[in-house]
């Protein structure tokens, strides 16, 4: 046997001969500078598709013939291979492909005007649709929103037509959610496609499709108005949240620890960023609201500090367009006149925990979380090593914790509800004493809405306490003061104090 060895465990069913499926392991030597095809190569009858590669691995879908040397620095040496779909499986890795097409024969039936090559087309699309992480009986899929993208570039007399196919308020496109995450290597760019689908909805004005159901999505009010600024500080607290969210448990904590850090801050009325649907709805007005807030940071001598990580995500954003889009940044300076600010690149935007990861660790933590676990959900794949072990705190993060379902409030809210509650309750079962989010949202839905949630996802209610990371340092450096924690606010209470 190869001392470099893989410890595989592949999902095996031959529906010719096999009642259920297995999970069988195989300990398979390798090449380092060799490429998954040779790995699959070296199991022993195992059915896959050579030509139009798609497997999972450990969860991740892998559409490339990657180098194995790549492979293991992202998963491992030892793998869960799966196919892209266990419940359309038509043997080992192989897909049912005509399983996978059969739900769009009505469509097929509206769109006569489609030629035999074309309908063909939609095959290359169709294995995208494994990917979402939702539950969602009829969805439409995602690769079949990008196959739609692709018929309206080859019709575009057609495309209001086409895209009102798409818009459908119980299974369409407004109920995506991001596959960047689910996908290695990990990239962005079916996200982006289908968000411009998503765009043409919101935007009612330009894409006047009849009986459109998501143009009221684009009427977000931004409150501008002109600073007054009589204060300098090094940092500027981020804190327009929509009126929905509790902000207590993030805003009180935030503002005790920087206090306790002797770190300055000033508070200004900031402009809502956007929320979600910003970017989607009027991208001139998202980036004027999030250059606004940076520009008024760097007026009062600071950077924008974003305690919600949704908040910094809108703000880098923005940032990044501003500094690379001239023709942008003339239009967004041009409105920011009247209030007397000026966007530059000299405006900068700091994520609290990243702050909290520098600062921190210069204090003792008296009452640390040896023996405590906790799952952390957050989008960014930042881990900060060095102030989970000030903590003492041991986390998982799992696949399931970068997903996030509260956009889908506006869309679907039981949907919302119950989506968001699943994984809140994959993370309770995994044993965690309690939860971490990054995002005012997903407290939203894990601590605001918990209850309801576990109503949607029929299972009785678990008050498994939701906890930001100020908040966690805070009771490790000893505070106990429940008001100035911002726990009285919590509606699943802290039960460890």
């Amino acid at each position: 046997m190869s001392l470099l060895t893989l410890k595989i465990r592949a999902f095996k069913f031959n529906p010719a001969c096999d009642y259920n499926p297995a999970y069988v392991l195989y300990n398979v030597g390798y090449n380092p500078k060799g490429r998954l095809s040779e790995v699959l190569e070296n199991i022993p009858n195992l059915a896959y598709d050579p030509v139009h590669l798609g497997l999972k691995i450990n969860q991740i879908a892998v559409f490339e013939n990657l180098e194995i040397a790549e492979l293991i620095a992202r998963f491992g040496k030892e793998w869960v291979l799966e196919p892209l779909s266990i419940p359309y499986a038509k043997q080992d890795l192989l897909l049912n492909e005509e399983a996978l097409l059969e739900p769009y024969a009505n469509f097929f039936k509206s769109t006569p005007f489609l030629t035999q090559e074309e309908r063909a087309e939609l095959a290359k699309y169709t294995n995208i649709n494994t990917l979402t992480p939702k539950e969602h009986a009829g969805y439409f899929g995602d690769g079949f929103f990008l196959y739609a993208k692709w018929l309206m570039e080859r019709y575009p007399h057609r495309s209001l037509e086409i895209l009102g196919s798409i818009a459908d308020k119980q299974h369409g496109v407004m109920h995506f959610v991001p596959l960047k995450h689910r996908i290695y290597p990990k990239s962005d760019a079916l996200d982006i496609e289908i968000y411009s689908l998503q765009q043409m909805l919101l935007n009612g004005s330009k894409c006047p499709l009849a009986n459109n159901p998501w143009a009221h999505l684009g009427n977000i009010a931004y409150n501008f108005s002109k600073p007054d600024i009589n204060k300098q500080a090094p940092y500027l607290l981020y804190t327009a949240y929509p009126q929905t969210y509790n902000l207590a448990p993030l805003l009180a904590s935030t503002r005790l620890l920087l206090q306790k850090l002797h770190l300055n801050f000033v508070e200004l009325p900031c402009v809502f960023d956007g929320g979600h649907w910003g970017r989607l709805a009027d991208l001139e007005k998202f980036l004027t609201a999030n250059a606004y807030n940076l520009a008024l940071a760097h007026k009062v001598g600071g950077v924008l500090l974003c305690a919600d990580e949704d908040a910094y995500t809108n703000a880098t954003y923005a940032k990044a367009l501003l500094d690379s889009e001239p023709s942008l940044l003339e239009a967004v300076n041009n409105n920011l006149a009247a209030y007397e600010l000026s966007y530059s690149q000299q405006a900068q935007v700091v994520f609290l925990n990243d702050l909290l990861a520098k600062e921190i660790l210069q204090l003792e933590p008296l009452t640390p979380f040896k023996g405590f676990s906790a799952v952390w959900f957050k989008e960014s794949a930042q881990e900060h090593p060095a102030l989970l072990r000030w903590l003492d705190l041991h986390t998982h993060s799992p696949l399931f914790a970068k997903e996030s379902y509260a956009h889908l409030l506006d869309i679907d809210s039981q949907m919302a509800l119950k989506e968001s509650a699943r994984i809140r309750y994959a993370g309770i079962d995994l044993g965690a004493d309690f939860l971490m989010v990054d995002a005012l949202s997903q407290f939203h839905m894990f601590d605001t809405l918990a209850e309801q949630g576990s109503n949607a996802y029929q299972r009785d209610h678990d008050r498994t306490s939701v906890l930001f990371l100020p908040q966690l340092i805070l009771l490790a450096l000893g505070e106990r003061d429940i008001k100035a924690l911002g726990l009285e606010s919590h509606k699943n209470a802290v039960n460890f104090l």
